[in-house]
C-alpha cells in the first residue's frame, strides 16, 4: 500500500501542471505523432492488402484450386476425374507476338486463352461493358479477342479492328480493364491478349515444345475445401508431375512481396521514430529544466523525489498517449483514403479494416520510444535538490541515477528485442537494430568531438567566427544537438536515397552494356537453322546465342523431397514453381567452373546436371549429389557433374540447370536464342525476325529494363517517403533545439549591442555558428550514409557499390541550409529587442 500510497497526490499534481497548458511540448508532440503515424500506417496498408487478398483469393486463383502444367495438357483420365467432382475451367498461357491485321509493327503479348467456364469465381469488366462470351465468339469465321489498352495504343488499334495472331487472325471486341485473377508483377513481359481456347489453338502457337502453360482451375460444390480434394488427386495420380494449389496459397509472389515491403518500411519507420525520440528528449528536458525551483519549492516543503518523478512521469505518459493516439487514428485512416480515392487503379484489392494488432503494437513502440528517451530527464528532475533555491542559477543534474540507468538499458534492449521478434525478417531485424545502435553511439561521439574540437581550435581573427566557435564550445549549446538530431535524419535519407540510386544504375546503366538486345522464344527445331540465316545476313549484329530449353520443376535434392529439404531463403525461388533448363554436350564458352568438371562431348550414361554456384550453396550440395526434376510428367534424377559461376545480372543467356544430353534431347522442346545489337539497327534486327518467323515471340531487353526501373522507382518512392518522414523528424528536433536555445542567444544578443555590435555583427556570428553546426551534420551525415549504403548493397545484396557524389554534395548543402535557415528565423525575432529590459532584470 506504501507503493501507491504517493499515486493519488501524483495524479493531483500531474492534472494541476496540465491545466497549464501544453506550451512546449510541441515537438514532442509531433516527432511521437509522426513515428507512430508511420508505423501503423505501413502495417494497416500491409494488413489491408493481405486481407483483400484473403477476401479475393479464389477469385486471385481462379478457383478453389489450380492445377499447373507446362508444355502439355492435362490427361484424360484426370480430367474426367475432375468434371465429375467439381466445376473445370482451362486457362492457357504463352507469349505471343500481336500485329496489325492492315500491317504495321508486332508487339509482344502474354497471350491468355480461357474456355466458357472462365472465370469461375469474380468478373472480366470490359469497354464497352459486354459479356466475355460474346467479345470471344467466333463470327463470320473470325474469333474475337480484347486487350489491355496499352497493346492496342502499341499497335495502333481500337475496338472494331483486327489484328493478327500466329496464324490467327481476331476482332477486336473490346477493351480489357481488369481481370480478377490477374496481380502486378514487378516483370511484366507484356500486355494482355485474351482469347477463346478455339481461337488461341487455329494460331498455330501451341506447337511441341512451346512454353505454354496449361492452368485448370477447379471449383469445388459449396462447402467443400480444397485440401481433402488435393490429397485425394495427389493419390489418385502420383506420378502426374503437375502442381496443385488451393485458394490460400493464391498470390504467393505478391504476398512474400507485401512481407517484405511490410518488413523494410517498418524499420524504416522506426528509425523515424528513434530520430524523433530525441525531439522528446530535448522537450521533456526543456520543460523540466523550466520547473527546476518549483521542483526545489516542493521539496523543501516535503515532497518526496517519488511524488515528483511520479507525477511528471504520469504527464509524459498522458501526452504519449495523446501523440500515439493521434498518429493511431492518422495511421488506421489512410487505408481507407487510399481506397476511396484509387482503389480501383490499384494494381492488387485493398480492404481496409481497423487492425488492433497492427495498431496495438505502433502504440507499444511510440510508447516505449517515449518512456526511453523521457527516463533520463525525469530522473535528473528526481535529483533536484532544495539547495537550487538559493542558487543564482538552476538546471536540471547531468547524471539521472543508477537507477535510471538501469531503467533505460533495459527498455533499449526491450526495445530492439520487440523489432526483432515482430519483424517478418529476423536477420534483416538484427542488421537494422545493429545499424542504429552503431549510428546512435557514433553520433554521439561525433557531436561530443565537435565540441572539443572547437574549443581547441586557435580563436579566429574576425569577430563572427570567432562568436561562433565560443558559442558552438559552450556547454549546453545548440551545436552538439543540431550535429545529433539533423545528421541522424539525413543519414537515413542518404541510406536511402543512395540504396535506390545504387539498384537504379544497375538496371538502367551497367545491365544495358552487357546484355543482349533481345530475347527469341518458341524457335521451333526445324527453324534453327533458317533462323541462324537470318541474322546471319544482318551485318549490325554482334553475337546470337541460341539453346535448347524446356521447362521443369524441381522435386528433390539428393533424393529429400523439397518440402522438407533444408533450403536457404535467397534461394527459394528456384524451387516454387517450374524453371527454364537446357542440356549441352560442350561447356559454353566463358563458363567458369568452380568445382567438378564437365561430362565428355559424347557422353551417353546415366544423367548429369551441371548446377548454378548459387543454388549449390543455398540447396547445400556438392560434386556427387543428386537433383530430380520433374519434366513433361517424367522425373529425372541426375548426378551433380560440376557447379558454375553465374553472373546473373548480365542478363547474358544461361541457366541455373543444364543437363547431359541424352535424358533430353529427344524430349519435345523448343529453343531460345538472344541476339545483341546496335540500339540504331535494332528495329531491323526485329523487323526480319517477326517478319519471317509469325511463331517467335521477341522480347525486348529495354522494354523490360524499362518496366523494371519503373517498378523500383515506385517501390523507391515509398522507401523516400519515409526517409523523409526520418528526415523531418529530424527537423522538428533541430527546431526544438535551437527553440530551448532561443533564450541564450536573446542574452548574448543583448550583451553584443551593448558593447557597440551593430545588427549585422550580431547576425554575422549567429549565421556562422549554424553553418557550422549544419555543414558538420550535413558532412557527417553524407559519409556516415554513403558507408551505411555501400555495406547495404555490397554485402547485404551482393550488388557493386558506385560512388556518386552529387548525393553526399548535395546532403552536406542540405544540412547547412536547413540549419541556417531554421536558425536565423528565430534569430531574427531576437534582433529585434530592447536591451533596457532584459538589463534592468540583471
Amino acid at each position: 500500500m506504501r507503493l501507491f500510497a504517493h499515486l493519488r497526490p501524483a495524479l493531483h499534481l500531474a492534472r494541476c501542471e496540465l491545466r497549464g497548458g501544453l506550451r512546449g511540448f510541441g515537438v514532442f508532440l509531433a516527432c511521437l505523432f509522426l513515428g507512430v503515424f508511420a508505423l501503423s500506417a505501413v502495417g494497416s496498408l500491409a494488413s489491408s492488402a493481405r486481407r483483400g487478398l484473403a477476401a479475393d483469393a479464389r477469385a486471385l486463383h481462379g478457383g478453389d484450386l489450380e492445377v499447373a502444367l507446362v508444355h502439355r495438357e492435362l490427361p484424360a483420365p484426370a480430367r474426367q476425374y475432375i468434371e465429375a467432382r467439381g466445376e473445370l475451367s482451362a486457362v492457357t498461357r504463352i507469349l505471343g507476338m500481336a500485329r496489325p491485321a492492315a500491317g504495321g509493327k508486332a508487339e509482344l503479348a502474354e497471350v491468355k486463352g480461357v474456355d466458357a467456364a472462365y472465370p469461375l469465381y469474380g468478373e472480366v469488366r470490359l469497354q464497352p461493358a459486354v459479356p466475355l462470351a460474346q467479345a470471344l465468339a467466333q463470327r463470320q469465321g473470325r474469333h474475337g479477342a480484347v486487350a489491355d489498352a496499352a497493346l492496342l495504343q502499341r499497335l495502333g488499334l481500337q475496338p472494331g479492328d483486327r489484328l493478327l495472331l500466329g496464324e490467327g487472325e481476331f476482332e477486336v471486341r473490346a477493351i480489357l480493364a481488369a481481370e480478377p485473377d490477374r496481380t502486378f508483377s514487378a516483370l511484366s513481359l507484356g500486355p494482355r491478349l485474351l482469347v477463346s481456347q478455339a481461337g488461341l489453338a487455329e494460331t498455330g502457337l501451341l506447337a511441341p515444345g512451346s512454353l505454354v502453360r496449361h492452368d485448370y482451375r477447379i471449383r469445388l460444390p459449396a462447402g467443400d475445401e480444397p485440401q481433402p480434394f488435393i490429397a485425394d488427386l495427389q493419390a489418385r495420380f502420383p506420378d502426374a508431375g503437375w502442381r496443385v494449389r488451393g485458394y490460400t496459397e493464391a498470390a504467393p509472389q505478391v504476398r512474400r512481396f507485401l512481407d517484405r515491403m511490410d518488413t523494410s518500411l517498418t524499420l524504416v519507420g522506426l528509425v523515424a521514430l528513434l530520430v524523433g525520440g530525441l525531439g522528446i528528449a530535448g522537450a521533456v528536458r526543456g520543460y523540466l529544466a523550466g520547473k527546476v525551483r518549483h521542483i526545489a519549492a516542493m521539496k523543501s516543503l516535503g515532497a518526496e523525489s517519488r511524488l515528483i518523478f511520479t507525477a511528471y512521469l504520469l504527464q509524459i505518459l498522458f501526452l504519449g498517449a495523446l501523440g500515439a493516439l493521434l498518429g493511431l487514428a492518422a495511421g488506421a485512416a489512410l487505408p481507407f483514403l487510399i481506397a476511396s480515392l484509387a482503389g480501383e487503379w490499384l494494381p492488387l484489392p485493398l480492404q481496409p479494416a481497423i487492425d488492433g494488432q497492427v495498431l496495438a503494437l505502433a502504440a507499444l513502440f511510440g510508447l516505449l520510444v517515449a518512456l526511453l528517451f523521457s527516463l533520463p530527464a525525469l530522473g535528473a528532475a528526481r535529483r533536484v535538490a532544495p539547495a537550487v533555491l538559493f542558487r543564482g542559477a538552476a538546471g536540471l543534474p547531468t547524471h539521472p541515477g543508477r537507477t535510471i540507468a538501469f531503467a533505460v538499458a533495459a527498455l533499449t534492449l526491450l526495445l530492439a528485442l520487440l523489432a526483432v521478434a515482430t519483424s517478418g525478417d529476423r536477420r534483416l531485424a538484427l542488421w537494422f537494430v545493429a545499424g542504429a545502435t552503431v549510428c546512435f553511439l557514433l553520433f554521439r561521439l561525433l557531436a561530443a568531438a565537435l565540441v572539443r574540437a572547437a574549443g581547441r581550435l586557435p580563436p579566429p581573427r574576425r569577430p563572427a567566427p570567432r562568436l561562433a566557435l565560443d558559442n558552438l564550445r559552450r556547454p549546453g549549446g545548440p551545436g552538439s544537438r543540431a550535429v545529433f538530431s539533423l545528421g541522424l535524419g539525413l543519414t537515413a535519407l542518404v541510406l536511402i536515397v543512395q540504396v535506390q540510386s545504387g539498384l537504379d544504375g544497375l538496371v538502367a546503366e551497367n545491365m544495358p552494356r552487357q546484355a543482349p538486345s533481345f530475347f527469341f522464344f518458341d524457335i521451333q527445331q526445324a527453324q534453327g537453322a533458317d533462323f541462324d540465316r537470318v541474322l546471319a545476313a544482318i551485318p549490325a549484329v554482334s553475337k546470337v546465342e541460341r539453346r535448347p530449353t524446356l521447362r521443369g520443376r524441381i522435386t528433390a535434392i539428393d533424393g529429400v523431397p523439397v518440402e522438407k529439404a533444408a533450403i536457404d531463403s535467397e534461394v527459394e525461388w528456384a524451387v516454387r514453381g517450374d524453371r527454364y533448363l537446357t542440356y549441352a554436350a560442350q561447356a559454353p564458352d566463358a563458363m567458369k567452373i568452380v568445382a567438378g568438371a564437365w561430362w565428355p562431348k559424347d557422353y551417353g550414361g546415366a544423367p548429369q546436371v551441371s548446377l548454378s554456384a548459387d543454388l549449390a550453396e543455398g540447396f547445400g550440395v556438392e560434386i556427387g549429389d543428386s537433383l530430380t526434376v520433374n519434366v513433361l510428367g517424367r522425373e529425372i534424377t541426375a548426378q551433380i557433374a560440376n557447379v558454375r559461376e553465374v553472373d546473373w545480372s548480365t542478363l547474358q543467356l544461361d541457366f541455373a540447370l543444364i543437363f547431359s544430353p541424352e535424358p533430353l534431347r529427344n524430349a519435345p522442346h523448343t529453343w531460345i536464342a538472344t541476339v545483341s545489337a546496335p540500339q540504331a539497327q535494332e528495329e531491323a534486327v526485329f523487323a526480319a525476325v517477326t517478319e519471317r518467323f509469325g511463331n517467335v515471340s521477341v522480347l525486348r531487353l529495354r522494354e523490360v529494363l524499362a518496366n523494371l526501373t519503373g517498378f523500383l522507382d515506385r517501390i523507391g518512392a515509398a522507401f523516400r517517403l519515409m526517409g523523409g518522414i526520418a528526415l523531418l523528424a529530424g527537423l522538428l528536433v533541430l527546431a526544438g533545439a535551437l527553440s530551448a536555445d532561443q533564450h541564450r542567444r536573446l542574452y548574448d544578443a543583448v550583451v553584443f549591442k551593448v558593447c557597440g555590435a551593430t545588427r549585422r555583427d550580431v547576425l554575422g556570428a549567429f549565421a556562422a555558428e549554424f553553418l557550422f553546426a549544419g555543414l558538420t551534420a550535413g558532412a557527417i551525415a553524407a559519409v556516415v550514409g554513403t558507408l551505411l549504403a555501400w555495406g547495404v548493397l555490397g554485402g547485404f545484396m551482393q550488388v557493386d557499390f558506385v560512388f556518386r557524389p552529387a548525393i553526399p554534395i548535395f546532403t552536406v548543402l542540405a544540412g547547412a541550409a536547413v540549419t541556417l535557415v531554421l536558425g536565423l528565423a528565430g534569430t531574427a525575432r531576437v534582433l529585434g529587442k530592447r536591451p533596457a529590459p532584459y538589463l534592468r532584470n540583471e
